[in-house]
Order: structure tokens, then C-alpha cells, then sequence
């Protein structure tokens, strides 16, 4: 998000008619969110005036329901459901939006793991077996080369602007089948 000072040098710089790319440098972000900004913010017309841009900014801000807190009734009525009835965080989510409750399916498995439990989870089909959120870190099967040189301690000269430099890199196919080398 763009704080408000920067829509008062953005709309300052654009009044002078300095380059897009000099505004980006100045105010200190890209040049694609400098691009966004105006487009998302200008008027009808075209124009970009930051007491309105900070205005249009603040509306999408309330309409996003991101960081809103979810009812708690809402909440277990939808764990309740679970428990109950043996219904899946889908189909859930679908019934209650029918009667004009919003819950979505993701929120809902969110509160069956952070509940930590095999109570909530067991009531699932899946058994939430296929947590994909929760995985542990598995250790690599690859083996470094002996002696190698880090990256890291690379010279400075090759910084990849030299010509003629080289970069290799390689991919090694599941169970050793198949490899790709890429040479830069």
C-alpha cells in the first residue's frame, strides 16, 4: 500500500511532468507500483489527484474482509456441522452461504489444525492425512561435491556483467532418471 505522503509527491512530481521513472526513484518504489497506484486512483477523467487517491485507497481497505475477525457463532456452527454431521469443510461452507452465512472451506480447516487435535480432524474424510500446511522439512539425499567453492566467495569481478563468464546449473530427474544442464 502507498501511504499518503507519497500520493502528495506522486501527485506533486506528476504536475511538474517529471518522467514516471524519475517519480519512482524519488518516492522510492517500482515503476510498476507507481503505475498501479495511478491507474487504480485516477478519476474518470484521467487525473490523478491524491486527496482522492487516499480517498478511493481508504474504501478498499474497509471493503476487504481479509482482517476482518469471523463471527464465532459462525464458527461453531460450522465445527458443529463437522462433528455432527460428518460433512466436509466444502460442503459446509456451501450450505451455510445458502443461508446467508460466508465461511469458507479453507477457514475452516484452518480451525481444525490449529485445534491440534485428531477429534476435529477424524470427522473428515481424509483424516487431514494430506496436510501439505504442516510437512516436515525432509533432508536431501543429494551429497555436495568435495572441495567445492560457495557461491559466496565468488570473486567480485564475477558478478555475471563480465562477458565471458560462465553459470551452470543442473536438475537431476526423479530416481536419478533424466538430467537438464543450463549454461549462462
Amino acid at each position: 500500500m502507498i501511504h499518503r505522503l507519497h500520493k502528495q509527491e506522486f501527485f506533486a512530481l506528476l504536475q511538474r511532468k517529471t518522467p514516471r521513472k524519475e517519480i519512482a526513484l524519488i518516492v522510492g518504489c517500482s515503476q510498476s507500483t507507481l503505475s498501479r497506484e495511478i491507474s487504480r486512483n485516477s478519476t474518470e477523467k484521467g487525473n490523478y489527484l491524491w486527496d482522492k487517491a487516499h480517498a478511493k485507497a481508504l474504501g478498499r481497505r474497509k471493503r476487504t474482509t481479509a482482517n476482518r475477525a469471523k463471527d464465532p457463532v459462525i464458527i461453531w456452527e460450522a465445527l458443529n456441522l463437522l462433528k455432527e454431521e460428518d460433512w466436509s469443510p466444502e460442503r459446509i461452507s456451501a450450505d451455510m452461504k445458502r443461508r446467508g452465512k460466508y465461511i469458507s472451506h479453507e477457514l475452516i480447516y484452518r480451525y481444525i489444525r490449529s485445534y491440534g487435535t485428531v477429534e476435529l480432524a477424524s470427522h473428515c474424510r481424509h483424516k487431514m492425512k494430506y496436510n501439505r500446511h504442516g510437512r516436515p522439512d525432509r533432508t536431501t539425499k543429494v551429497r555436495n561435491i568435495p572441495g567445492r567453492v560457495s557461491i559466496h566467495n565468488r570473486p567480485a569481478e564475477a558478478d555475471g556483467t563480465r562477458f565471458g563468464d560462465w553459470e551452470m546449473d543442473t536438475i537431476v530427474g526423479k530416481d536419478g532418471k533424466g538430467a537438464i544442464v543450463t549454461l549462462t
